[in-house]
């Protein structure tokens, strides 16, 4: 008497099956959404430590930089408040994002807003240098999924202005709600608010940074 033995089908396993991805490699959040720090399945693979992918580069902190410089030079800050990094905003339970150069109104970021937590306040302006993120499953769809929803989040949240700046592409992206988005080279002036003006493109070139050369 033989048994009767039957191989059932293995189920296909669902994206969080296919691998565990820490909390600590998520970036950005939005509508519930996770992005990656760009460079994070090096870190599953053990090819790098999750220091060496959340860092800016060299360049990202020359631009943050030159920017930062310029708006504490120009800037009324008794009317507003200037922050660089990976500031944290809190714009909704499942969205919390990561800004690279963020100006807030005084009025509105008070003294009680500032503690332990994610700022919970719109930023008047945002300033993005390139994309540091991935998706975990489709990375050809980070414009779309990502820069977009992101740009969108924040028109929600009040922010009236988001300039994205993408080295690569040597491009700037300029979005305020309501309005057609502006497109410009990266060796055009921009305004970032209230006549105060950069031109990425005559500052790299000054300080001798060659983007053509970098790999």
């Amino acid at each position: 008497m033989t048994a009767d033995i039957r191989v059932q089908p293995t189920p296909y396993p669902t994206p969080s099956e296919k691998r565990e991805i820490p909390e600590y490699l998520v970036r950005e959040t939005i509508d519930g959404i996770p992005f990656y720090y760009a460079g994070f399945e090096a870190v599953l693979n053990k090819q790098k430590t999750k220091t060496d992918i959340m860092a800016d580069s060299g360049l990202q902190s020359e631009i943050k930089a030159f920017l930062m410089l310029l708006l504490g030079q120009k800037l009324d800050l008794q009317q507003f408040k200037v922050y660089i990094g990976e500031v944290g905003s809190h714009v909704d339970h499942r969205s919390n994002l990561a800004l690279d150069i963020a100006i807030f109104e005084r009025r509105y970021l008070t003294a009680k807003k500032i503690n332990l937590k994610y700022i919970d306040v719109a930023p008047k302006i945002v300033i993005e240098v390139d994309v540091r993120v991935e998706l975990a499953e489709d990375k050809e769809q980070v414009f779309d999924s990502f820069v977009l929803r992101k740009v969108r989040k924040l028109h929600e949240f009040g922010t009236e202005k988001i300039i994205w700046i993408f080295t690569k592409s040597k491009t700037i992206i300029v979005a305020t709600p309501g309005n057609s988005w502006g497109v410009f080279d990266l060796n055009d002036d921009v305004e970032i608010m209230d006549g105060i003006r950069f031109n990425l493109g005559n500052y790299l070139k000054n300080e001798g940074v060659e983007l053509d050369t970098m790999e």
